[in-house]
């Protein structure tokens, strides 16, 4: 059965650097939470400390009803998957799946279910008799999952486990990690500082930046309603365009103004004060060609990228260099002259100097 998993007011330190400062999370049984941020955000080192590799300086790591926080890493019930796969060359992949379970003292029957059950949801029969050096890097990373797998746990741990694929076999193994999770309905963490990857297989994300959680939400309300403005330029490919300005209430509705000219916000209610903000829109909030009944503005095409089915264009107007999803088959060329609608009714509003989004 999943188990939850609990971090209570988590301090993670080496001397004096502290890594992680005083974290809570509560991960529901089942779900498939995924840690993201940039380098050297303490995600790798929180998922650490959950599987007990990791001492904590200060709080408490529950799994189900268990205070687990000195346990040993044996003794948490978790099964681990690494980003180099750390198998043994001179074992063949039945060995590497079954060594831990021999060593454990586990009985001979029911290590072949464990490695003929695992061996058959990775699609690993083919190749169970050939040694690591005779698989391709998708299928050593199968194998390390299967590692995890055999030891029929209820927590699976995944510290960047496809990093050192490319990105074809990224692909392949996120639909194959998306798959197990369906199958297992086991309680999976996974960190990644790909964004493509946590938005495809998280159930929520959480994303991190020096030791705290900026945000904790589903992949659809992190894009939408990022929650500052380090989420919202760390979400999004291309990242969200964002512009500064001041917001003005009025009677009517709220005013956006800004180096682009004053623009109404019909729906919108802010207070009357004049407030220095930076308004948030995605590619796609920024409708290319006139007649869109959204607020417009002239500017200059950039640069095109084409990327197959759609092609994102980045657009000069006045001192903001603004990025727009349009169709694969855009026909504008480079320093076109151009007409774009800014959707400013679904902007988001963050706070200048806090860089909080504004209710």
């Amino acid at each position: 059965m999943p188990v939850p998993v609990s971090l209570r007011s988590v301090d993670i330190g080496y001397g004096a650097t502290a890594v992680v400062k005083n974290l809570n999370l509560e991960i529901a049984a089942g779900e498939f939470l995924v840690l993201l941020g940039p380098s050297g955000c303490g995600k790798s080192t929180l998922l650490n400390a959950i599987a007990g590799l990791t001492d904590l300086a200060k709080g408490e790591v529950w799994i189900g009803e268990r205070n687990v926080t000195w346990a040993d890493p044996k003794d948490r019930g978790i099964g681990m998957v690494f980003q180099s796969y750390a198998l043994y060359p001179n074992m063949n992949v039945e060995k590497n799946l079954s060594f831990g379970l021999t060593v454990a003292g586990v009985p001979k029957d029911e290590i072949v279910r464990r490695v003929a059950r695992a061996s058959a949801i990775l699609q690993l029969d083919p190749y169970l008799k050939r040694r690591p050096s005779e698989l391709s890097g998708g299928q050593r990373q199968r194998v390390a999952i299967g590692r995890a797998l055999v030891r029929d746990v209820d927590i699976f741990l995944f510290d960047e486990p496809l990093s050192n694929l490319d990105a074809k076999l990224r692909t392949e193994l996120r639909v194959e990690i998306k798959k197990l999770h369906h199958e297992l309905a086991s309680t999976m963490i996974y960190v990644t500082h790909d964004q493509v990857e946590a938005m495809t297989l998280a159930n929520r994300i959480a994303i991190m930046r020096d030791g705290v959680i900026q945000q904790l939400a589903t992949p659809r309300e992190i894009y939408q309603r990022p929650a500052n403005l380090f989420v919202a330029g760390f979400i999004g490919s291309p990242a969200m365009n964002l512009l500064k300005g001041t917001l003005l209430g009025s009677d009517g509705g709220s005013l956006f103004r800004s180096s682009l000219g004053e623009f109404d916000l019909p729906g919108k209610a802010f207070p009357a004060e004049p407030r220095e903000v930076v308004a948030g829109l995605r590619p796609e909030q920024i409708i290319v060609g006139a007649g869109s009944g959204l607020a417009e503005i002239e500017a200059t095409i950039s640069v095109i990228d084409a990327m197959g089915p759609e092609t994102v264009i980045w657009c000069r107007a006045r001192e903001n260099l603004l990025s727009a999803r349009v169709a694969g088959d855009f026909p504008g060329q480079v320093d076109e002259g151009i007409t774009l609608g800014l959707d400013l009714a679904n902007a988001s509003f963050f706070d200048q100097d806090t860089g909080q989004r504004l209710p």
